[in-house]
């Protein structure tokens, strides 16, 4: 904060947004952070993002078919061996044969983090960001 002479930090952060997260505080006041959207779920997000016409992330418009799983941990690799197809459209917005294809392709991932899509992976639609 500092270093951008800024007073507080605003962050989208959420309790549930990762499995390891066990607690956030709205207010935490020795980072001097503020998390308004800390109770919010995966729901919440997209429900809110919908009915307000929120600009999302061009990220969230594509699926990545794959014929197996892909470890979480390689998934940022160049030349993995999966499809990406684009949906037209957030992937919550798709039906699951728009997003799986016809036939169903195994795997399925997506990328469903509102931040930065260069600091995460994609996942399964079931899992948390």
């Amino acid at each position: 904060l500092a270093e951008c002479n800024k007073d507080i930090l605003i962050t989208g952060r959420r309790m549930n947004q990762a499995a390891q997260r066990v607690s956030l505080d709205v207010w935490e006041d020795g980072k001097r952070t503020l998390n308004p959207m800390a109770g919010w779920t995966w729901s919440d997000i997209i429900a809110y993002a919908d009915a307000n016409g929120v600009p999302v992330n061009e990220g969230h418009n594509f699926a990545y078919r794959a014929s197996a799983p892909i470890e979480a941990t390689k998934r940022h690799l160049p030349d993995l061996p999966w499809e990406k197809i684009s949906l037209g459209k957030p992937f919550w917005q798709c039906i699951e044969k728009e997003l799986k294809g016809d036939p169903p392709a195994p795997i399925t991932y997506v990328f469903k983090s509102f931040g930065d899509i260069h600091t995460t992976v994609p996942v399964e639609p079931h899992e948390s960001e």
